[in-house]
């Protein structure tokens, strides 16, 4: 399957909200969350319909754009190839008392990111996950990038989190091969940013989180004739913050209904390797801006 699919990152440079309907508690417009794990998550939806409206306003509806996409004429409707998977979260950022936020990630999120990199036919692998689990279970264990700077005397304070860090030399060199993906050559501090500030926590811590460090953002309804607040309109909506790092699966379908891989590899090869996009709603606050950059064949 090499060249046939490709990963996609998401970097939040905004708070994001894809929202899941009416909340019953006391967040009125929650997130999009998975069922059984409660993380954060970007549908595949989401992904397509803002990739389709960037690649029309960039070269509206080529034979390419249809055929990656889809059309809808008199002449009926058809499917588009492309395929793009759901968003699982990788990073989430937490306030650290040094350095002051970390990319936070999990041995589960991590061995999901390696099964999903072996259905794209790549052989990926992190270091003593499994000792690193046992280690997590005996008392609360933190591991850290040799160069990390959110650990003081051994000890790593996020959130309401604290724990003993640990330098791991094999979670460093995954952690350098990650920034390669997620970011260009060009942006060296970007690079430096996520690798000095990447921790791996237990399942559990992380899932505290991913569900308790959310940003809640109060909003108000203002009356037209009078410029103040509207009676009984407030809510509460919740965000994925700032920095929080997503990544999915791009492929490609029976091109014109051949099975022709080097169709499928041309048709992905129209896809940019970077662009901004806007995801979820309330754009017009400054909400949702993210970078979607790909990478696959090559170059894993």
């Amino acid at each position: 399957m090499e060249n046939v699919s490709q990963w996609y990152w998401i970097h939040c440079l905004s708070p994001l909200h894809i929202g899941s309907g009416e909340g019953l508690g006391a967040i009125d417009l929650p997130i999009m969350r998975e069922k059984v794990t409660e993380w954060p998550m970007i549908p595949g939806s989401s992904m397509k319909g803002v990739k389709r409206d960037y690649y029309r306003a960039e070269g509206g509806e080529s034979a390419w754009f249809k055929q990656a996409f889809g059309k809808s004429d008199h002449n009926g409707a058809e499917a588009g190839a492309l395929v793009i998977s759901d968003g699982r979260i990788l990073a989430f950022p937490v306030a650290s008392r040094y350095g002051t936020f970390a990319y936070v990630t999990s041995p589960m999120v991590l061995k999901r990111l390696v099964r999903d990199a072996a259905a794209m036919g790549v052989s990926l692998k992190i270091p003593d996950l499994d000792q690193f689990e046992q280690d997590a279970k005996n008392n609360e264990t933190a591991w850290i990038t040799t160069d990390s700077v959110v650990v003081s005397q051994q000890q790593v304070f996020l959130d309401e989190f604290y724990g003993k860090a640990e330098i791991s030399h094999g979670f460093t060199t995954w952690a350098s091969w990650l920034a390669n993906m997620l970011f260009d050559e060009n942006e060296p501090y970007s690079k430096e940013m996520f690798i000095e500030r990447l921790v791996l926590v237990s399942d559990d811590t992380f899932r505290y989180f991913t569900t308790m460090c959310c940003e809640i953002t109060p909003r108000i309804r203002i009356q037209e004739e009078t410029k103040t607040t509207q009676a009984g309109a407030l809510w509460y909506e919740e965000y994925v913050p700032t920095e929080a790092i997503f990544y999915g699966m791009i492929w490609c379908d029976r091109v014109d209904g051949s099975s022709d891989i080097s169709k499928r590899i041309s048709s992905l090869q129209h896809l940019k390797k970077e662009v901004f996009l806007q995801l979820g709603g309330n754009a017009s606050v400054g909400k949702g801006r993210v970078r979607c950059r790909l990478s696959g064949g090559g170059d894993q």
